[in-house]
């Protein structure tokens, strides 16, 4: 799979005009939603604790993003992501889980009138963490998981949405992140809305 992915990526820097110039650079924010947050190894160590656990999946996500384009063909985009979830899981027993993402991607668009549908392919540095909080048990029942940093790789598909005569660039997009964390991959998507300011 990842080797899919990158050859993607290749494809498309490599489908881009040689003679490409910087066209534009912008730069925003984002927010959405991580939903089907896979982290098996998450939930195996609580529900070893607490049998009826289950691992809640969703959680809220705030961004920043820089955009570098190419003759409106090629896009690279940096992004800085935060997902986060506290659950209750036993008695005012909390978890906290939460996934910091610093990606980097590039991606092919389709420049029509207004709409711009693009897909695209990145890495980036994942840091998972895990804490627990409060209860009358805490630490000494549940064996968290280490918290790591671990190199993934994410594909994404979205539309940017270009209005005439206005340097702001309103887009939606949809990302797939697979994490290779210790014992079991970690893996989620991102369901994003988002503006950019587009620099003179």
């Amino acid at each position: 799979m990842l080797k899919k992915a990158l050859t993607l990526g290749a494809l498309l820097l490599v489908s881009a005009n040689a003679q490409a110039s910087l066209t534009g650079i912008g730069f925003g924010i984002h927010g959405g939603t991580i939903s089907g947050y896979n982290n098996l190894t998450l939930e195996q160590s609580v529900k070893a604790a607490y049998s009826d656990f289950s691992l809640n999946k969703n959680m809220p996500d705030i961004g920043f993003h820089v955009v570098v384009s190419t003759l409106r063909i090629v896009t690279i985009d940096g992004s800085l992501d935060y997902g986060w979830k506290k659950v209750d899981v036993f008695q005012g027993l909390n978890l906290t889980y939460s996934t910091l993402s610093a990606t980097a991607s590039v991606r092919g668009t389709i420049p029509l009138v207004i709409l711009a549908p693009y897909v695209g392919v990145g890495v980036g540095l994942y840091k998972n963490a895990y804490t627990l909080s409060g209860g009358p048990l805490g630490h000494n029942v549940i064996v968290l998981p280490a918290n790591q940093a671990k190199i993934g790789y994410l594909l994404k598909a979205g539309v940017d949405v270009h209005i005439p005569l206005i340097p702001l660039t309103p887009f939606a997009e949809f990302r797939y992140n697979h994490i290779p964390t210790s014992g079991n991959s970690t893996h989620y998507y991102q369901a994003l809305a988002g503006l950019t300011l587009n620099l003179p």
